[in-house]
């Protein structure tokens, strides 16, 4: 096949592995895998793509392994964006291509050279999707598969034009422990590293494989065995500068690789050659008297790095080795002055972030800023910066040449914590006395009237957006009980009680409750389902509408109201509002006896084991029902009507007339 149409695979939304090895292909459509959300393994080993096209990979987010080898890949920039969708990538096959480097040029955004950064996330067990998918991808027994290592990142690069390597990459591509490299038979002759980025004392699996690549056996390799890592090149063959010949790298001692004597390189240093600058790494020494110097492995500059220390004072620039370093890290230390005395003279970068400085002095200022161009670099920030009249050769130094100070955002004012050194102005860092006497107070009388206004204004309109609502949380706290009463904050409800009661029991409510309630004096207003609820409207939602528009749920405990479904809704509803408002609102009356307890909910049944009850045999029975009912302090008047989403029906006069007439 030489070329695919771009809806081919359209229909299959749940495909797993596809294999598309061994064709001709160039080119693959930018949409041909757009409905493959569930794709976890994809073959395109052995075809003729150079490139792959954008937004490929957009759509397959589950990819775990992917195989490229044998094509004529070359442009890593556009691998690498390629690869960024995939989240929970661990086996990638680039071998066979024609990749030169592992760096890409992000041109769209800048001209900084990246690395190819291929994962940034790991597998989880909390990824139920994805763990579904391994369990599949273990059914097929993929090549390379090894049972129970399904977290194992592989990625091979063999077969390339690669010509060196460098050990941050795996930092910078987010892989981590377990892993297997492999470089074999590209045209790598360095290997570096610039950092100790893991610990090599743990069981956890790394392998990096580098047969058949002509590596350099000399002072370029010597930090391997500073951190530690030559069980990571297991079987690695290198040539000696010296006699051309191929040794196994395990067999080497360090004064094989390297012409250095120890006390060159400082102790509690790590020296190491990359590119064209020798790395001298000592973050963990508290005196250096010499440096080693670049020219013994043919460079012309060092980097020294002495940062997270404890100096307070630098190096002498007569120090043997100093001379030489172009770029300075003194970062994280406790240095409090700069001088010139104590500076190389051909620095590049210079980073004294967070130390103790609090000014500069204006012969360093000019110096390495206003007359020389050879700093490229000067970090400052994270020091407690002094802001002052004095400080203003510090101040129009920073602005004239701040593209030079990558933090100068970042430099505040210890002193002024409104001010950075970008932003203060020396009008107000040198005024007369009189005048910041007087402006003092006028900001702190000005500023105190005005927070005193705003936040009466505040409290004022707060109170009366949320008036109810802060008398309900007062009185649910016991908190001034006497300024609440009760009907106020009942004052909404449309009726005292909602009766609850099973269909047998209306004669009893209809003929001796009703009458006793809605003719005592002060008479109480009552809901009940068969005067006040509409033929024909939604039961449950009345339900609830009458108990929220009632100050008290009535229910009469009979053994027809534990038979009847309704009823228990109406309690559990009268329940549920009581528990969140706080309120006891439900009076429970005892109706007849109960001859089938087993028949009852376990809510209801932990509410009358919890809470008191009304007996209708109590000769009290009438004076402790009015007594729990609520108590009126005025003769306010509130419509007989229940309403339900918007429509309001009649409790009917002529109901409560009827009533009265059968008593009589």
């Amino acid at each position: 096949m030489r070329r695919l149409e771009a809806n081919i695979f359209t229909a299959l939304t749940k495909l797993n592995c596809l294999n598309l090895s061994r064709n001709e292909i160039e080119e693959l459509p930018a949409s041909l895998f757009a409905n493959q959300h569930q794709l976890l393994i994809l073959d395109l080993s052995h075809n003729l793509l150079t490139y792959l096209t954008t937004q490929l990979f957009d759509q397959t987010p589950w990819l775990w392994q992917l195989k490229l080898g044998g094509n004529l890949l070359h442009d890593t920039t556009n691998l690498m964006e390629n690869l960024k969708p995939l989240h929970y990538l661990h086996r990638l096959d680039i071998s066979q291509n024609q990749l030169k480097t592992i760096w890409s040029n992000e041109t769209s955004v800048n001209t900084t050279r990246r690395f190819l950064k291929i994962f940034r996330y790991s597998y989880t067990s909390n990824d139920l999707a994805l763990a579904d998918g391994l369990n599949y991808i273990s059914t097929l027994q993929p090549e390379n598969y090894e049972g129970g290592k399904l977290n194992l990142t592989v990625i091979n690069l063999s077969g390339n034009r690669l010509r060196d390597f460098t050990l941050d990459w795996l930092v910078a591509a987010d892989i981590t422990c377990p892993f297997e490299i492999n470089l074999e038979h590209n045209l790598i002759k360095n290997i570096f590293a610039l950092q100790n980025f893991f610990s090599t004392t743990d069981d956890c699996v790394r392998e990096i494989k580098m047969a058949g690549n002509p590596v350099e056996c000399d002072c370029k390799f010597a930090w391997i065995y500073s951190e530690n890592y030559r069980s990571l090149f297991n079987g690695l063959q290198c040539v000696q500068r010296s006699t051309k010949l191929k040794t196994d790298f395990t067999q080497l001692e360090r004064n094989e690789l390297c012409a250095w004597k120890p006390i060159m390189c400082p102790s509690k240093c790590n020296c190491y050659a990359q590119s064209e600058f020798l790395y001298i790494n000592c973050k963990g020494a508290q005196h250096i008297e010499q440096l080693p110097r670049p020219e013994q492995v043919g460079l012309n500059s060092s980097v020294l790095d002495i940062s997270d220390n404890n100096f307070i004072v630098l190096l002498l620039n007569t120090t043997f080795g100093y001379g030489n370093v172009s770029q300075l890290n003194e970062s994280y230390n406790k240095i409090t002055n700069i001088s010139l005395a104590q500076l190389p003279t051909n620095l590049t970068v210079l980073d004294l972030r967070n130390n103790r400085l609090k000014s500069l002095s204006n012969e360093f200022l000019r110096t390495y800023l206003n007359v020389s161009t050879k700093l490229q670099f000067l970090y400052l920030s994270e020091n407690p910066w002094f802001c002052d009249c004095t400080t203003q050769q510090l101040l129009y130094t920073i602005r004239t040449h701040r593209a030079r100070i990558p933090d100068a955002d970042s430099l505040l004012c210890y002193n002024h914590q409104s001010f950075t050194l970008l932003t203060a102005n020396l009008t107000e860092l040198c005024p007369t006395p009189v005048n910041v006497k007087y402006y003092e107070n006028v900001n702190v009388t000005v500023i105190s009237v005005a927070l005193t206004i705003i936040i009466f204004l505040c409290i004022i309109a707060l109170f009366y957006k949320y008036k109810l609502e802060l008398k309900v949380w007062l009185y649910n706290h016991n908190i001034f009980r006497f300024w609440i009463h009760e009907c106020e904050l009942d004052k909404h409800k449309r009726f005292d009680a909602f009766i609850s009661y099973a269909h047998q029991d209306a004669d009893f409510v209809n003929h001796t409750l009703l009458p006793q309630l809605e003719q005592c004096e002060p008479p109480f207003r009552v809901c009940t389902h068969e005067r006040n609820w509409l033929a024909g409207a939604y039961i449950p939602e009345q339900i609830i509408e009458s108990v929220e528009q009632s100050r008290r749920t009535i229910i009469v405990l009979s053994q027809h109201f534990i038979e009847s479904d309704w009823s228990r809704m109406e309690f559990r509803t009268a329940h549920q509002c009581s528990l969140n408002e706080g309120r006891a609102r439900i009076i429970m009356i005892k109706y007849g006896e109960i001859s089938n307890s087993q028949l009852l909910d376990r809510e209801l049944k932990a509410y009358l084991d919890m809470n008191t009850y009304l007996d209708w045999q109590d000769d009290r029975f009438w004076n402790k029902l009015r007594y729990a009912m609520p108590h009126k302090l005025g003769g306010e008047k509130n419509s007989d009507m229940l309403e339900v989403n918007g429509r309001m029906y009649v409790m009917g006069q002529v109901e409560i007339n009827r009533l009265r007439d059968e008593n009589i």
